[in-house]
């Protein structure tokens, strides 16, 4: 991967293709989790710009709150000569995609929003406060078993809950991407994981975005999902969804090509221009 120096530390990206450019914005741990899926040929005819987060892969640290990583994006995007692009963003990577679209809402083409966790503000307000009794005590068991050093036992406490297989996924992710998940571990247990639990987001901070909305999800019975699909229709009642029949939150690695399709046929219809002659879009009918 290249590197540009941003906010003062190293950030290693890499930038494949031509045509509108599409972000795709990685979640925790696993800095090449969505590798696979900017790699299918869905996305063919587009630019297709990955990175790692700060603090994951080859890029410096520390760790970043939301803020200052919406701010690292934006600053690829002017390394790059990039004035607008289509973010896609997994888990905690939608959450900073959220975050830059409302910062920032003339870099937002659009927003491809894969199972972000809802605001914790959110979730103790309404009808889905359980959600919070699953992910606090998954994340106390998580810190408890870091602390021990024991790293994956620290993963499996986190994902056990929701019947997730880390180290499937991440092996399907490509080589390397177990490893290199173990190797970030600190990244998100001391830098990032405080910051997931109380993220506070809401419809006043949605307001100021007016760039097209998809909701992908997952038909899994994890109890996050539904919560997550509500949190994003109040905040944007006007979006588009994408639900994957027997997938679930680690689809982006494991089935890939299934996840693309709606993703990209979205993005290429709120693209600047409509592409035709591609086997998953055809002009709008007028």
């Amino acid at each position: 991967m290249k590197t540009t120096n941003v906010n003062g530390i190293e950030l290693a990206y890499d930038v494949q293709g031509e045509g509108e450019p599409v972000l795709f914005i990685h979640g925790a741990i696993f800095a090449d989790f969505l590798r696979p899926l900017a790699e299918q040929p869905a996305f063919r005819g587009f630019q297709r710009i990955r990175y790692h987060r700060r603090g994951y892969g080859e890029s410096g640290g520390p760790a970043g709150g939301f803020d200052l990583q919406a701010a690292d994006i934006v600053a690829l995007l002017d390394h790059l000569g990039v004035d607008r692009a289509h973010l896609v963003g997994h888990s905690e990577g939608a959450m900073i995609a959220l975050v830059l679209a409302a910062s920032y809402p003339d870099r937002a083409r659009s927003l491809a929003l894969l199972e972000p966790l809802p605001s914790s503000s959110w979730l103790a307000a309404g009808d889905f406060a359980d959600v919070l009794g699953i992910l606090g005590p998954a994340f106390e068991a998580m810190v408890g078993r870091y602390q021990a050093g024991d790293v994956p036992g620290a993963y499996d406490s986190l994902f056990e809950p929701t019947g997730l297989d880390w180290r499937a996924a991440a092996a399907a992710a490509g080589p390397g991407v177990v490893a290199q998940g173990i190797k970030d571990a600190a990244t998100f247990v001391e830098g990032e994981a405080a910051a997931l639990v109380e993220w506070d987001y809401g419809v006043k901070q949605a307001a100021t975005i007016d760039s097209p909305v998809l909701s992908w999800g997952a038909a899994s019975e994890n109890p996050i999902n539904p919560a997550t699909r509500a949190f994003i229709y109040e905040l944007f009642p006007q979006r588009e969804e994408a639900i994957l029949e027997g997938g679930d939150h680690f689809s982006v690695a494991t089935d890939p090509a299934a996840v693309a399709e709606p993703i990209a046929e979205f993005v290429s219809r709120h693209s600047a221009g409509w592409r035709t002659g591609s086997p998953l879009v055809s002009a709008p009918e007028v």
